[in-house]
């Protein structure tokens, strides 16, 4: 099971982080030893003060003493009052410092016997001095006996203190081990936990930016128009739902590419047919011309031979049937003009609708694309969260900050793809819509081209009958000869009126030949642009 990107990182500082702690409590544990030792060695240099303090009491009642038997005076016991009042406390507290102790526990018990025992000859002199005088007091003096005790309290304290020199020594010994062992803890433990932390952000960075590198390659080759690529997928962290998020873009343009692919080829076909539709009008809009011109012709020919109708009726009468028979063909040729204006007013819907159709595929497209600039700019501001929270981290975050900066450069190049495939619809839309502005212009001048055409319809009908009038006449030529010279005129104002929607009809023809030639060009244009450029 692949584990998501933040829980990789969380898990790389939790081992960083259980490390340390370990390293912490052991070099807490090592001071706290430490801290034990030196109260233990601060109360054995206090047992040593005491034992020292403890003589110096003794000597100060033994210069009390022997003051007060020189001199014979109350004041000179004053030593040896304050040391009767002090040495219980003394010896309480060296008897406390050690407690833990029981050869100090025993030699102070002697300790207390011998100070009571140099009490008691102190007293006993005091005693004599004051009762007997200063002779009695000197004879026990004399004796050496308080001399002899002193030693022996002397003895006693010399060997306490050489045994708590000895406990201070192995004390000193203990700390200087125990330091060593606290330094070479904090030593390992700091390098451990650099190593750790470095490995650990190694293999983070390597499984982040490794799947990176290929989805900016993927990227790219979209980019250049490569739809016929995959993401992968297969992870089950960040970085494979980025890669399916991926593969569905990608299968939506590759969609929206072979849609767009076929409506351009839709739209080609279309236009070469309206263009050929057109072309052929033109040519036979080109003969309704010259025709129409021939008939004017005829016309005046026959207008001017009016004078002369009855010398030449036979003449007139051929001309006549020569007149109703171009009026024929030319009813017929208006009819097939009209019938080919109306088809390509049809072609020229169907086109409007295939360019509407593709105009809302193109819409789809944007949306599409709109939905792939918000991804990228979500992307932007997770980077941009991710860089924050990697400047938070300091040093331990470098490689989170690495990580942020690649996530932002894909986001920045994902937009700016978007941001050229919007451009290039934009183009699109420009061009569809100028499309949609041509054929409604094609059929609104093919409706109006059908219009004279009914005009150029009704007044070659009118012709015809006016032609069959005429022959009428001729028949009775000696009798309507004026009212067939102004059948004649009807006729030429008819024709002139023919000539007219011919050229009204040609001039339609040759703009709407020009519309279908842009509208060809627009959809040639259109599959360059965007068929084109993607393989799918």
């Amino acid at each position: 099971m692949t584990l998501r990107i933040g829980t990789r990182i969380l898990l790389g500082f939790g081992v960083a982080l259980l490390v340390s702690g370990v390293v912490s409590l052991v070099s807490y544990r090592s001071t706290v030893e430490l801290v034990e030792i030196s109260k233990t060695r601060s109360q054995t240099h206090r047992f040593v003060e005491k034992l020292t303090s403890m003589l110096s009491v003794l000597k100060d009642a033994e210069t009390g003493q022997r003051g007060f038997i020189i001199a014979g005076e109350q004041r000179y016991l004053e030593p040896y009052e304050g040391a009767v009042k002090s040495l219980d406390r003394e010896i309480q507290e060296i008897r406390e410092l050690a407690a833990g102790d029981p050869n100090q526990q025993s030699r102070l018990t002697t300790l207390e016997s011998l100070a009571a025992k140099k009490f008691s000859e102190l007293q006993e002199t005091i005693d004599l001095r004051r009762r007997k005088g200063f002779a009695a007091a000197l004879q026990v003096v004399l004796t050496d006996k308080g001399k002899a005790t002193m030693d022996e309290i002397r003895g006693v304290i010399r060997a306490m203190d050489d045994e708590a020199s000895r406990q201070i020594k192995q004390i000193d010994e203990q700390m200087k081990e125990r330091a060593r062992a606290t330094t070479a803890v904090i030593g390992f433990g700091g390098l451990l936990s650099v190593v750790l932390v470095s490995l650990t952000g190694l293999a983070i960075q390597r499984s982040i930016t490794r799947p990176l590198a290929v989805f900016m390659k993927f990227v790219e080759r979209v980019g250049g128009g490569d739809l016929t690529q995959q993401a992968p997928a297969g992870r089950g962290d960040e970085l494979g739902d980025l890669g399916r998020s991926l593969n569905q873009m990608v299968a939506a343009l590759r969609e929206v590419a072979g849609q767009t692919r076929g409506t351009a080829e839709n739209l080609n076909s279309a236009t070469t047919e309206i263009l050929a539709s057109t072309q052929q009008q033109a040519a036979s809009t080109g003969e309704q011309a010259a025709a129409v011109q021939q008939t004017t012709a005829t016309m005046a020919e026959v207008s001017q031979s009016g004078a002369q109708m009855s010398e030449r009726a036979k003449q007139v009468v051929a001309a006549a049937e020569g007149t109703s028979a171009a009026g024929s063909a030319g009813l017929q040729a208006v009819q097939g003009t009209t019938r080919i204006i109306e088809a390509i007013r049809d072609q020229a819907e169907a086109v409007a609708e295939n360019v509407v159709a593709l105009s809302e595929k193109t819409q789809a497209v944007g949306e599409i694309i709109a939905t792939v600039n918000d991804i990228a700019e979500q992307s932007h501001l997770l980077a941009l969260n991710a860089a924050i929270e990697a400047a938070s981290a300091g040093e331990q975050g470098r490689g989170f900050s690495v990580v942020a900066g690649e996530i932002k450069n894909l986001a920045d190049q994902s937009k700016e793809a978007t941001i050229q495939v919007r451009s290039i619809l934009g183009d699109i839309q420009k061009g569809i819509n100028s499309s949609v502005m041509l054929t409604e212009e094609s059929v609104k001048r093919a409706e109006s081209g059908k219009q004279q055409a009914d005009i150029a319809d009704r007044a070659i009908r009118e012709l015809t009958e006016n032609i069959q009038q005429s022959l009428q006449a001729l028949q009775q030529i000696v009798a309507g000869t004026n009212q067939q010279q102004i059948g004649f005129d009807q006729v030429m104002q008819a024709i002139r009126s023919i000539g007219q929607a011919s050229g009204q009809t040609a001039a339609s023809t040759r703009q709407l030949e020009k519309a279908a030639a842009n509208l060809n060009a627009l959809a040639d244009q259109l599959r360059n642009a965007v068929v084109e450029r993607y393989r799918i």
